[in-house]
């Protein structure tokens, strides 16, 4: 009779290789085409048409090498913008992460009854369409009959024009940049801090180590890789949710006190000015700017990662 072939492991291995690279490959390409195409493609093109003067209406480009990226570093409007960009995201990186953290420490705290009323309260902004977000806070802010200055006045507090005055719009627009992102990440966090074991903390509680001791040396620690994960991808989107609420409520005004890279890029191209080679360089810039944080960001927020 005869015996039934035996397959060697190495023959078995190479076949479970083979067939999950074809699986990879049917499942990833689709996605990586794709994401080639609308991401890495425009890329490139932006890249080309920065070294042209083009009005976007025609295909009568005149090729002028470096000098859009020249005229940037000489560019005041430009450097404002800069520096508006940065205040946005500084301020909110720290504000959103600090605030993130502390309420998921809090709401995952059993001893709070309400605590799922907070957990939807505070992620419904996310989910809100930013049309709508605007058109809330617009109204909230209006001097005239705005909820904000009638809830001063009961107090006897002159009201302020929140998105028309230079002092006081850059941090009204960053309050609500803060309202819309704060949810989001404060449940990411949530879901890292139930992870932890309970046992630690009860260890601390035993050893006199009260709440904040315990967010610092333990809970933190080992949900590092979690934050920086959120962080790097709070970098990476900040741009866009930056762009939506400045352009909205106040398209960098008044006199480019809120103006950010993203609504000066759009306004050089769409605003009427039709510089789109222009635009190009300053898209470019952004990348180039965002790029640089990312990497900084990795850089010093490496540490070694805790098991749990």
């Amino acid at each position: 009779m005869k015996q039934p072939r035996k397959v060697h492991s190495y023959e078995t291995m190479t076949s479970w290789k083979k067939q999950r690279n074809i699986f990879l490959a049917v499942t990833i390409l689709p996605g990586l085409l794709l994401y080639t195409i609308f991401r890495f493609l425009p890329a490139f093109i932006g890249l080309a048409i920065s070294a042209f003067d083009w009005k976007g209406v025609s295909l009568n480009m005149t090729f002028v090498k470096l000098a859009n990226y020249k005229k940037l570093l000489h560019d005041e409007v430009f450097f404002k913008s800069f520096c508006n960009h940065m205040y946005f995201f500084v301020f909110n990186t720290i504000i959103v992460f600090t605030l993130a953290i502390a309420l998921a420490v809090i709401l995952t705290n059993n001893r709070i009854r309400e605590r799922d009323f907070y957990r939807i309260m505070l992620f419904f902004p996310t989910v809100v369409p930013a049309v709508i977000i605007n058109v809330v806070w617009m109204s909230v802010f209006n001097p005239n009959n705005g909820l904000l200055n009638a809830l001063l006045a009961l107090f006897g507090i002159e009201g302020k024009n929140w998105l028309g005055d230079a002092a006081y719009v850059k941090n009204s627009i960053l309050f609500v940049m803060v309202w819309k992102s704060l949810g989001f990440y404060m449940v990411l966090f949530m879901a890292a801090v139930l992870n932890v074991p309970t046992s630690l903390f009860e260890a601390a509680r035993i050893d006199g180590c009260n709440e904040f001791v315990q967010t610092m040396k333990i809970t933190i620690p080992l949900i590092w890789e979690q934050i920086r994960t959120s962080l790097i991808f709070f970098v990476v989107t900040s741009c866009g949710v930056g762009f939506n609420i400045v352009f909205m409520m106040t398209k960098g005004g008044p006199n480019l006190a809120s103006e950010i890279m993203t609504t000066y890029m759009y306004r050089l191209s769409f605003g009427g000015q039709s510089k789109f080679g222009y635009a190009s360089a300053v898209a470019m810039a952004i990348l180039v700017i965002t790029t640089a944080i990312t990497l900084i960001l990795m850089r010093i927020t490496k540490r070694e990662s805790y098991e749990m």
